[in-house]
């Protein structure tokens, strides 16, 4: 996998846990973990020439992860970033809202399991347009 992954959730439990999960199910594959949408988006907008897998949380403080995605969105040009909305809420309008942005590839719940993840690197998991 030639893309870095970017954790961004502002619960260091959470990126803990996910982060030993992805390098057990991938070994040497490089993540990057954010505590604010901000910090995650001032590196992606710096690093044009990489690619990224983003697992973003959506309630954050400083700057959420709507307010990531509308920010981020005009500014891709083409740039192989792909996104997954991982969240622990269970209002189903969050979830539409979410897979209605062009840029996300899914909504899932947290946290990440073994079979989700490999489900998302392997396409078995697609967007549902609602």
């Amino acid at each position: 996998m030639d893309k870095e992954i970017l954790l961004i959730d502002d619960d260091a439990i959470t990126n803990f846990l996910n982060q030993d999960l992805i390098e057990y199910k991938f070994p040497g594959i490089s993540i990057t973990v954010f505590y604010n949408g901000g910090d995650a988006l001032k590196y992606i907008l710096d690093n044009e020439q990489k690619g990224f897998i983003v697992f973003l949380d959506l309630n954050m403080p400083m700057m959420n992860g709507w307010e990531f995605l509308e920010i981020l969105e005009p500014k891709l040009d083409g740039r192989s970033i792909e996104i997954h909305v991982l969240s622990s809420s269970i209002n189903p309008l969050d979830k539409t809202r979410a897979l209605q942005c062009n840029i996300v590839e899914s909504f899932v719940e947290k946290p990440l399991d073994e079979d989700l993840l490999e489900g998302l690197f392997t396409g078995v998991i697609k967007k549902d347009k609602p």
